[in-house]
């Protein structure tokens, strides 16, 4: 029987209309050589490489043969793709990639464009993520605020519990939130098994 594994979730699919016209649809932020000869992707690929099995990336057919390009140049064999005929946000990539996993098998969901120095610090809270998802846990991470920023949702926590997910507020309610001091920017990242976050997608569907 094959046992269950840890599996690195890539997700692709952002257009980086944040960096446009640098970043066009044809050619996403993710994949554009910004640090050297190496792209967000690429970089997100070695960030977390050590921490799983194998390699999922989850995007959309205008981008697959960028990424595919990317993995083939590393020789990554430990991979799969899967391909969205239409984009439909992260929820849908994620839940292709849950049905294609095994139900004990660890995911670690990361997008591919951010920057994040693979630091000890990175390194704690990944293995702190994959040992709660292991126990049934759904993990998220939250990035301490810098500033009260509008672009980004953010985390209300206590302690390690999330008390709730706040969309991209307006500039008054994200001063209230770094005033709080109880709130973090939402990262994007998560970790879980795949059966947990299955369960819990059919049940608030």
């Amino acid at each position: 029987m094959e046992r269950n594994k840890i599996i690195h979730i890539l997700l692709t699919g952002g257009v980086g209309s944040r960096l446009w016209p640098l970043s066009r649809k044809s050619n996403p932020k993710q994949y554009i050589n910004l640090f050297g000869d190496k792209c967000l992707f690429e970089i997100t690929i070695e960030r977390n490489q050590n921490f799983a099995d194998t390699l999922c990336v989850v995007g959309n057919k205008a981008n697959e043969h960028l990424s595919r390009k990317v993995v083939d140049q590393k020789e990554i064999t430990a991979v799969s793709f899967i391909t969205e005929a239409t984009p439909r946000n992260t929820a849908p990539a994620i839940a292709f990639a849950a049905f294609s996993a095994l139900p004990d098998d660890v995911l670690l969901v990361t997008p591919s464009d951010h920057i994040i120095t693979a630091n000890e610090a990175y390194t704690k809270a990944i293995n702190k993520a994959l040992d709660l998802a292991k126990e049934g846990n759904i993990v998220t991470f939250g990035i301490t605020p810098q500033h009260a920023e509008t672009g980004y949702g953010y985390i209300e926590f206590d302690g390690d519990e999330v008390i709730s997910f706040r969309e991209k507020p307006n500039l008054e309610t994200a001063k209230d939130f770094i005033r709080k001091k109880n709130f973090l920017w939402n990262s994007g990242m998560f970790c879980f098994k795949a059966g947990v976050f299955l369960r819990e997608l059919q049940k608030y569907a």
